[in-house]
């Protein structure tokens, strides 16, 4: 049998009127996903991070994972568009990572749309959401996130005024670089996984690697080799302790593994590092 329609894991769509409003409250409240909610018909008034709004047509609310949703109301004409978003599903897309980590966004979800962009982004939304619905004949998961990716880039450069930095895209990368070495020197003599990281500053592994790629111009696990072997090296030069003493203080499941990582790493066995330090010293 075959499936009717393609998995579309990361992304839900759901359409609400005033007859639904409250099914949208239950589910949108504390996600930890991204809510893009496109109003094109009627208004909306809602309570977000205890701040009252009155919402009008042709605008949208951008909610960012874990926001406060409090009373909600709407006119009796209200069309609510909304794409449920997972972290996972948009975390190749490095310029929505920005507008996730500002408090002017959480502070001011609200954006009216211009007339010069609207009909871009409404065409684009109903375009997702027929796709969204067509069988795996006609549409696949790529298509999707292509379109959602052309509709996040056009609505992302909307919000981006109201952030107050200008250079915030250039010190959010920073950051995450600069909190990424603290993790490194206090962890990375024993936390030898991406993922560790990746967790440790709410990323996906995917984006993180791409970002340490592009701003040190090495792999992320180049970076945890070379912390791995430094620690290795300190250890071999400036104590007696056996390989395998050093092996269990660095964590690896046995002896032979880290004398592996060693020679893969450095080019030379841990013995013969350990005897030509002593030679040159």
């Amino acid at each position: 049998m075959i499936d009717i329609k393609p998995n579309f894991e990361g992304l839900c769509i759901e359409k609400y009127t005033v007859n639904t409003l409250s099914e949208f409250h239950v589910k949108a409240g504390n996600l930890n996903k991204l809510l893009l909610c496109f109003v094109s018909n009627g208004t909306l008034d809602l309570q977000i991070n205890n701040l009252p709004y009155h919402i009008q047509a042709n605008s949208i609310i951008m909610l960012l994972p874990d926001t406060n949703l409090g009373d909600i109301s709407s006119s009796n004409d209200l069309e609510l568009s909304v794409f449920f978003i997972s972290l996972d599903f948009i975390s190749t897309y490095s310029f929505l990572t920005v507008l996730l980590a500002s408090d002017e966004i959480k502070f001011s979800p609200v954006m009216k749309v211009e007339s010069t962009a609207r009909k871009l982004i409404w065409s684009t939304v109903k375009l997702i959401q027929d796709y969204h619905s067509k069988t795996k004949e006609d549409s696949t998961v790529e298509s999707v996130q292509y379109l959602l990716y052309a509709l996040l880039e056009v609505v992302s450069k909307l919000y981006l005024p109201i952030i107050k930095n200008n250079s915030l895209l250039q010190t959010r990368s920073q950051d995450i670089i600069d909190h990424f070495f603290e993790l490194l020197n206090k962890h990375g003599h024993l936390e030898r996984s991406v993922l560790f990281y990746s967790d440790q500053l709410h990323l996906s592994p995917q984006y993180l690697s791409s970002l340490i790629k592009k701003e040190t111009g090495k792999p992320i696990k180049q970076w945890i080799s070379y912390r791995v072997i430094k620690q290795a090296e300190e250890l071999l030069k400036t104590t007696s302790l056996s390989i395998k003493e050093i092996s269990n203080q660095l964590q690896f499941v046995d002896s032979s593994l880290f004398c592996r990582y060693f020679r893969r790493c450095t080019g030379i066995t841990a013995n013969t590092y350990r005897e030509n330090y002593k030679i040159k010293k």
